[in-house]
């Protein structure tokens, strides 16, 4: 029987404890915000997917989200248990973390993301976790995908996402169509094959390619370049409504940044849903609030959707942490997006060193695992770029 095994190294507390409440989340018999229709879609996903393309598939669930399209994305429960896997391995931890952090949100949020549950298989015994007399142990992973792919598939359109070629001739041989990642895949990619034969779905409300960090040492990242031609199927509809086409960063450090802003947001919107209690769950936001009141209350936002400098701001009233320069509020603002945020290339080694140490005092002070544990394996990314030749600024380093 497939259980988290026990965690004896206290560095992997908070992953460890994610994992297992995903796994609960997905047991719960609590139903989804939208109900399934007749033209749901199940999306199955395997664990390369989150570790090596998981901006691309975060990106998909945003776009979906925003037009509320007929889609679950489905973690089998398998994957839930190779994620746990990956928490020692070199280069490998950083990106566990991100997406266990991420699948947690989402499946609280029961919009567009579920875990299995251990009764939806179609084993004779009832429940993924237990084997069955027969059931052969090499590639038993890959076999738990799949039972997971034909039991969704038996109600619903059913796709399975994944970068394995074995597990997708298998799954293209048991009759579930298969979406693997491309060169330059991207979120419209993902929409135009799942819903073209619809023909209703304007793919350019979908974010095109962009290059993200990857860990150099096991897979660079791709040179960013053109988008693939549109197919005559996709339909072009009203280009000022289309996703807006932005410059992409290229340098290591830039796409590093981004991933590091992302990170430490959601969990420091997480920290602060658990410390806030009623004072920000039950409290008058915007004009309802006092003249008086502190600037995320008068943002007139719920506090998942504050910026860094309002997050910050309610944390230290809380508990007064020592300031450093750069503030880590700017070092974790997206790029311009307020007075002193910058690309990641233009922070020194230096100011990388003083805000990621002034995080981890932070996580000292808070005593939160999340932070502390993701500095960890967050470090040798950070060493491994600052140790590689770097090109001149603005190009890339891969």
């Amino acid at each position: 029987m497939h259980v988290l095994p026990a965690n004896p190294n206290p560095c992997d507390t908070h992953l460890h404890a994610t994992l297992q409440r995903i796994d609960q989340l997905a047991n719960q018999d609590v139903e989804m915000t939208a109900p399934l229709s007749e033209s749901s879609t199940f999306l199955i996903l395997d664990t390369n997917i989150l570790l090596h393309h998981f901006d691309v598939l975060s990106q998909f669930v945003d776009d979906a989200e925003k037009h509320s399209l007929p889609i679950v994305v489905v973690i089998p429960g398998v994957v839930v248990y190779e994620l746990d896997g990956q928490k020692n391995r070199d280069g490998l931890a950083w990106f566990a973390r991100r997406a266990s952090t991420w699948l947690l949100e989402k499946i609280k949020e029961r919009r567009m993301v579920k875990g299995q549950a251990n009764e939806e298989t179609c084993k004779r015994s009832g429940n993924w976790k237990i084997r069955v007399p027969g059931e052969v142990f090499e590639r038993m992973n890959d076999a738990l995908i799949l039972d997971c792919c034909l039991y969704f598939g038996r109600s619903r359109r059913t796709f399975i996402c994944s970068a394995d070629k074995n597990l997708c001739i298998e799954s293209t041989t048991a009759g579930i169509p298969t979406l693997s990642p491309t060169r330059n895949w991207s979120s419209r990619e993902i929409a135009w094959t799942i819903f073209r034969e619809y023909g209703i779905i304007d793919v350019n409300h979908f974010g095109s390619y962009k290059v993200s960090y990857r860990d150099p040492k096991t897979n660079a990242a791709a040179q960013p370049s053109a988008p693939t031609t549109d197919s005559d199927d996709m339909m072009i509809v009203d280009d000022d409504e289309s996703v807006a086409e932005v410059p992409q960063p290229s340098h290591a450090l830039d796409l590093l940044h981004l991933q590091v802003i992302d990170h430490f947001t959601r969990l420091l919107i997480e920290l602060v849903g658990r410390v806030g209690g009623p004072e920000i769950h039950n409290c008058k936001y915007g004009a309802a609030a006092s003249q008086y009141a502190p600037q995320w209350q008068k943002s007139g936002r719920p506090y998942t959707g504050w910026t860094l400098q309002e997050i910050w701001e309610y944390l230290e009233e809380k508990r007064k942490t020592s300031t450093t320069s750069p503030r880590i509020d700017i070092f974790l603002s997206k790029p311009y997006s307020c007075r002193g945020a910058r690309r990641g290339q233009d922070w020194s080694r230096r100011d990388w060193d003083v805000a990621l140490m002034g995080l981890a005092r932070f996580a000292e002070v808070w005593e939160e695992d999340s932070i502390g544990e993701s500095l960890g394996v967050l470090e040798p990314h950070v060493e491994g770029i600052f140790a590689m030749r770097m090109r001149p600024t603005g190009t890339s380093t891969f």
